[in-house]
């Protein structure tokens, strides 16, 4: 991004003067914000300020099943959010993305460890999307002025179990990889352990509790029409995951460039995407 002239603002979004300075001369935003129970107020807060220094196109990043009645709390955030975007004179887009596949990441010490990984969503399926494809999505649709207005859900090409989760990072690590289903209850005591706080294991909690009824396996055509391929597949990520793992584990060499020093150490500090 260096080679191609993008000045880059650190800064945060309740900063006003690094918010008025990154949005300075900005014609367009694609807005991903991490979840956070002040994730509202923030994202109020740049789209005021969008308007007041004249941006014309905002692609904002949602979840699928976002609602005011949604039983995960990101997902009635990002309603709140949807409905103030209604109202504005802005060009907008919605793209509300099913999980990304890359969530497995975040229970990599218990695979490696362990060769499993826990949640309670028991045999419901999901649309699990590749967070490359959300990426793409969001920049064609950026960049491209026939989406306007509109609210896009994408997701993975098939809704899958736990179980085939599990099945396709088995075969890709070469080891039988368990997923072990628990109550919400012990999942959010588990998650809490680990370290997350409060809302975020209740929120992870109440999605897999709605995946595990049924409410997250719509499985749609977008990222086909949108980007002329299809989406990417969990046998894909899952040999690149196995991949990763294999360099992970393998002991560093003294000899190796400090392009993969880095990158070694970043994922052994790998969490949630």
């Amino acid at each position: 991004m260096d080679a191609e002239g993008c000045e880059f603002v650190v800064g945060a979004l309740d900063n006003g003067r690094e918010l008025e300075r990154a949005l300075d001369g900005v014609t367009g935003i694609i807005l991903i914000t991490r979840a956070h129970p002040n994730q509202v107020a923030l994202e109020r807060m740049l789209l005021s300020a969008a308007q007041r220094h004249g941006v014309q196109r905002v692609i904002k990043m949602s979840s699928v099943g976002a609602s005011q009645s949604a039983r995960f709390n990101v997902g009635r955030w990002h309603w709140e959010i949807e409905q103030l975007l209604a109202t504005t004179p802005l060009e907008w887009v919605v793209v509300r993305a099913h999980r990304p596949m890359q969530h497995v990441y975040a229970q990599l010490s218990s695979l490696l460890s362990q060769h499993a990984f826990y949640g309670c969503q028991g045999d419901g399926a999901s649309a699990d999307v590749d967070v490359r494809d959300v990426a793409a999505v969001l920049a064609r649709t950026a960049i491209d002025a026939q989406y306007a207005r509109e609210v896009i859900e994408i997701s993975g090409p098939a809704a899958v179990t736990p179980q085939d989760t599990a099945d396709a990072l088995g075969v890709g690590m070469g080891v039988p990889v368990a997923y072990v289903d628990c109550t919400p209850d012990e999942f959010v005591r588990g998650q809490l352990a680990a370290g997350l706080e409060q809302w975020r294991a209740e929120g992870r909690a109440a999605w897999q509790s709605a995946a595990r009824d049924g409410h997250c396996a719509t499985v749609s055509d977008h990222v086909s029409r949108i980007l002329g391929r299809p989406p990417r597949t969990l046998a894909s990520f899952a040999a690149e995951f196995a991949a990763a793992v294999r360099y992970f584990r393998a002991p560093p060499s003294r000899r190796a460039p400090p392009s993969e020093q880095h990158a070694h150490a970043h994922l052994e500090g790998t969490q949630a995407p």
